[in-house]
C-alpha cells in the first residue's frame, strides 16, 4: 500500500472512531436527562416535593440550614418538614433492604437517576461540562466553566445513600457550597459571569503528567540503605513513618513488612536493588520539602521560561509576527515569557527545555541512564537555580506582568484581548515560590533536589 493510501485508511479509521466516540457521549448525555427527569417526577408524584425548591437559596430550607450551620444541638432541632419528608421518600427506594445493593437492579435505577438529577441540575445551574472517562458512572465528573472545579455526581449520589438520616441536608449544604464558590467569582469579576474553563482543561487534568520537585537528605539515606543493618533502617522508618500523615501509614507499614523478611544483620542494599523499594524508603526517612504537584506542560511551557526571564524592568516593541500570535489565541502570559527577553540563559537542548545536562545525576547506584518518562528519578544540582531564585519575588513578577498586559493595549497595531493569562500567571508565579523553599531547604541542608514525573491523577 502506497504512503497516501496508509494516510488515507488511517484518516478513515480515526473518522470512525470519533464518529463512535461522539455516538457514546450524545447516548449518555441523553441517558443523564432522561435519568435526572425521571428522578424528579417520580419524587413529585410520590412525595409531592418539587426537589428543586430544596436547593433554592432563596427557599426555606437553605435559609434554615444557613442560619443553625454549626449547631450540632440546633441542627438536630431544625429539620424542615421538606427535608424529612425527602429523606423519608428517599431511603423507601431502598426498599426493604437494609442497605444499597448496586447489583440490585431497582436500586441501581434509583443511584443512577439520583446521581442524573444532581449532575444535571448543578450543571445547568452554573454551566460546565460533563467528562465521561469510561462506561461506569462512578467516574463520570462535571467540570464547572466558570470557576476551576470539578465534582463527581454519582459518587455522591451513592454516599448519600449509604449515610441515612441527614443524606438531604449534606446535598442541600454541598450544592449551596458550590452555589458560595461561582457567587464569590462573579464578585470577584465584578459582577460579571464569565465562563473560564472548556472540557479541555478538565481532561489535561486527567491524562497529563505531574512534574514534582523534592529536597532530600540523600547523604542519610545513603548511609541507612548502604550501610547500616536493615534493622536500624526498620528502626528509622517507624519513627519517622508517621510525619507523613495517617493516611500515609498503611504504605509505611508495608515497606516495613516487606524488609522485615529480608536479613536483619545486613544492610539492604546488598539484599536488593529494587527502585520502588528504594524510592519508597527515601520518601519515608529522607524527605524534607516537596512541592505541590504540577502538569509538566505548563512547567515547561510557562513556570521554568518565567524563572529565567526574571523580574523584566522593561519590554521589547512588538512586531507583526507578535501580533499574529495574539491574532491566533495565544494565552497572554505564555506570550509574555515568549516576548519578553530572558535575563538567566536557558539551555533550549536540555532538561525541561532549559537545565544544562551537566547539572543532572542519577540517584541510582546502578542505574545512569534514565527513564523519566517512565518514572525514573533525576538530581539537579539545586546550585543551578540559587541566583534565579533569589532574585525572584510572587508579587514584583506579576507586578511586571501586568505592565506588560498594558503595554501590548497601549500597542496600536495589537489586537483588542482581554487578560485571560492571569490565572496562569498566578498558577506559574506559585510553582516558582514552592520551588523557591524546596530549594532553600536543599541549598541550607547540603540535601539532593530530584525532580519526578508523576501520572495523571484519577
Amino acid at each position: 500500500m502506497s504512503e497516501s493510501g496508509k494516510q488515507s485508511e488511517s484518516a478513515k479509521q480515526l473518522a470512525v472512531a470519533e464518529q463512535e466516540a461522539r455516538e457514546r457521549f450524545e447516548k449518555a448525555m441523553t441517558e443523564l436527562r432522561e435519568g435526572a427527569y425521571r428522578f424528579s417526577s417520580r419524587a413529585r408524584g410520590q412525595s409531592e416535593l418539587i426537589i428543586e425548591e430544596l436547593i433554592d437559596p432563596e427557599g426555606d430550607t437553605v435559609a434554615s440550614i444557613a442560619e443553625v450551620e454549626g449547631d450540632q444541638g440546633a441542627v438536630a432541632l431544625s429539620q424542615s418538614l421538606e427535608l424529612i419528608t425527602f429523606d423519608t421518600w428517599l431511603f423507601g427506594q431502598i426498599g426493604d433492604k437494609e442497605e444499597l445493593d448496586l447489583k440490585n437492579e431497582d436500586h441501581w435505577e434509583v443511584w443512577f437517576s439520583f446521581g442524573a438529577w444532581i449532575g444535571e441540575t448543578m450543571r445547568r445551574r452554573h454551566g460546565g461540562h460533563w467528562l465521561l472517562m469510561g462506561d461506569d458512572p462512578h467516574t463520570w465528573r462535571i467540570g464547572f466553566s466558570k470557576i476551576f472545579l470539578e465534582i463527581a455526581p454519582f459518587v455522591f449520589s451513592e454516599q448519600l445513600l449509604r449515610m441515612g438520616s441527614g443524606a438531604t441536608r449534606k446535598m442541600v449544604s454541598e450544592i449551596e457550597r458550590i452555589r458560595g464558590l461561582h457567587e464569590e467569582q462573579e464578585t470577584a469579576d465584578n459582577g460579571k459571569s464569565i465562563d473560564r474553563f472548556l472540557a479541555q482543561h478538565y481532561i489535561r487534568m486527567h491524562t497529563v503528567p505531574l512534574g514534582q520537585w523534592m529536597a532530600m537528605d540523600f547523604a542519610g539515606l545513603a548511609k541507612l540503605w548502604n550501610e547500616e543493618p536493615t534493622a536500624k533502617l526498620i528502626e528509622a522508618i517507624k519513627e519517622r513513618g508517621p510525619r507523613l500523615g495517617p493516611q500515609n501509614m498503611q504504605i509505611v507499614e508495608q515497606v516495613v513488612g516487606a524488609i522485615s523478611r529480608a536479613n536483619q544483620e545486613m544492610p539492604i542494599a546488598k539484599q536488593t536493588n529494587d527502585r520502588g523499594l528504594f524510592e519508597a524508603i527515601a520518601q519515608i526517612v529522607g524527605l524534607r520539602r516537596a512541592t505541590a504537584p504540577i502538569a509538566i506542560d505548563i512547567l515547561e511551557r510557562v513556570v521554568m521560561p518565567a524563572l529565567h526571564v526574571g523580574i523584566p524592568e522593561s519590554f521589547p516593541p512588538l512586531d507583526e509576527d507578535d501580533f499574529a500570535n495574539l491574532r491566533k489565541g495565544i494565552e497572554m502570559f505564555a506570550f509574555f515569557v515568549e516576548v519578553v527577553p530572558h535575563k538567566y540563559q536557558a539551555d533550549d537542548e536540555g532538561f525541561l527545555g532549559t537545565i544544562p545536562h551537566e547539572q543532572l545525576t542519577t540517584p541510582y547506584a546502578d542505574r545512569n541512564v534514565l527513564e523519566i518518562g517512565k518514572g525514573d528519578w533525576v538530581v539537579v544540582n539545586p546550585a543551578h537555580f540559587v541566583p534565579m531564585l533569589n532574585e525572584f519575588e510572587p508579587e514584583k513578577l506579576l507586578a511586571q506582568y501586568d505592565a506588560f498586559v498594558k503595554h501590548v493595549a497601549e500597542s496600536p497595531d495589537a489586537p483588542r484581548r482581554r487578560d485571560d493569562g492571569r490565572m496562569l500567571a498566578e498558577t506559574a508565579v506559585r510553582a516558582l515560590a514552592d520551588l523557591k523553599g524546596c530549594v532553600g531547604v536543599a541549598a541550607q541542608n547540603q540535601d539532593a533536589l530530584l525532580f519526578r514525573l508523576l501520572p495523571p491523577p484519577g
